[in-house]
């Protein structure tokens, strides 16, 4: 590995993932080849993530496993399997804390390495069409909770949950399943975020 590779841990769900998309060009893989293509700098990916991925099971899934003792650049996103299942809003908030002191070590103790997601509202996708008022107050709920973690942890969070919403009205933003964003969506995250995440890498 070269002094000019950086090292990435992406941590999620299926919105990490990239259900129903080719595994190219999920959201860290297109974030990574961004950072390349503006920096010069290669990124090697490590994502910990599948889909209908809960916080619990995020945890026992990063430490099955096998991860660097730290990382350049670490993201996070989850929470809505927590929403979709109804569980409750305390228990992810411990399961969210968790989460974040696990990046915090993984990041060498260095938050300026971490940044969360705010979590897409499927509530504007043709699944969540009939319960998109209820998923929108309670993605709401969640969003506010975890970007109120990371103000009071000194860890960026970024709104990606406005970009999501132009899914209802495009349906390029949408991958074949009518519920997951599709690869140019997630061009549009990466487009929204990238100047602030090759910041932390400088």
């Amino acid at each position: 590995m070269s002094d000019s590779t950086k090292t990435y841990l992406a941590l999620g769900d299926s919105y990490t993932s990239g259900t129903s998309i080719a595994f190219p060009v999920n959201f860290p893989n297109q974030l990574a080849d961004g950072i390349k293509a503006v920096t010069g700098k290669g990124i090697t990916v490590k994502i910990v993530a599948q889909n209908a991925w809960r916080t619990d099971d995020l945890q026992r899934g990063i430490k099955r496993s096998d991860l660097d003792d730290t990382y350049d650049l670490i993201s996070l996103l989850i929470g809505v399997n927590n929403q979709y299942q109804g569980l409750p809003l305390a228990d992810f908030e411990k399961d969210f804390r968790r989460l974040l002191d696990t990046a915090i070590t993984y990041s060498g103790k260095d938050q300026n390495r971490i940044f969360v997601l705010s979590l897409p509202n499927y509530g504007y996708t043709p699944y969540g069409a009939e319960k998109k008022e209820q998923i929108t107050t309670e993605l709401a709920m969640f969003n506010a909770l975890t970007q109120s973690i990371c103000i009071e942890l000194g860890i960026d969070y970024y709104n990606i949950t406005d970009i999501s919403l132009e899914a209802e009205n495009n349906s390029d933003y949408r991958a074949s399943d009518n519920l997951h964003p599709s690869a140019l969506q997630y061009a549009a995250w990466v487009s929204s975020i990238i100047d602030r995440v090759i910041a932390k890498l400088n």
